[in-house]
């Protein structure tokens, strides 16, 4: 049945009753009719009033997370009486219907865009979407003293990291008359492994132990972005 209405092109349909669903607000008016039995001309009209819409939002505290710690609170703050929320994540992760749920994401880097979609009590709906990036990030944990007396525990100095660009490293250590007491451009040297890997308290020319005290150490590492970093800080060999 062609349905010939005001503000809207030709509908054909079979439905009975058939519902129109107007983006504007006004009068509509049917005018024109066809079905298997009759077609002509008709009387009838309708006010249709539209109804406003709700506005989706959503607020993260950043749109960038470390891959150390992939989590985010999303808060809701979507404009009209809403009463259901359906959140896609886009990590292929099942929806939550809550209004403000807090997600983990897997921990890989990635960027992931975020979908709302909210319903107010008239049955009105809005959708919006905001884009998360799951980033890497660096890290380097050095340890401020070590115990190298050959009793199997804390025999080594060695360190841990993770997101730095191996061929940029060097590591020295001096003494309090700031003579250099050992040096390694080599990460692989301090990287703690089975406690076999690292330094043991020795003089890297004369291979003599070197007394207990305070040594400083200067390390140095652009990380996994290019980024330089330079620091250096304490260690103490007690024995």
């Amino acid at each position: 049945m062609p349905l010939m209405v005001s503000a809207q092109s030709t509908i054909t349909t079979s439905d009975n009753p058939y519902y129109i669903k107007p983006k504007q607000d006004g009068v509509y008016t049917l005018t024109y009719f066809s079905d298997a039995n009759n077609s002509g001309s008709i009387n009838g009209s309708a006010l249709v009033t539209v109804l406003e819409s709700p506005t989706a939002l959503f607020a993260t505290a950043s749109d960038t997370l470390s891959v150390l710690y992939p989590s985010v609170q999303l808060n809701d703050i979507s404009i009209g009486n809403i009463v259901a929320w359906n959140w896609d994540f886009g990590d292929n992760t099942p929806n939550d219907y809550t209004s403000s749920p807090y997600h983990v994401f897997k921990d890989s880097i990635g960027i992931y865009q975020l979908n709302l979609i909210v319903t107010d009590d008239v049955g009105c709906s809005d959708t919006t979407f905001k884009q998360l990036w799951v980033a890497d990030d660096y890290w380097m944990y050095i340890p401020n003293s070590f115990t190298p007396d050959y009793d199997g525990i804390n025999d080594l100095f060695c360190l841990t990291h993770h997101g730095i660009r191996e061929a940029t490293f060097y590591f020295n250590v001096y003494d309090r008359f700031s003579n250099l007491v050992y040096a390694t451009e080599n990460i692989a040297d301090l990287e703690c492994f089975l406690n076999e890997n690292g330094w043991d308290g020795k003089h890297y020319k004369t291979g003599n132990d070197l007394p207990m005290g305070t040594y400083i150490y200067e390390v140095y590492f652009q990380d996994f972005e290019g980024w330089k970093h330079q620091d250096k800080g304490p260690i103490f060999i007690i024995r």
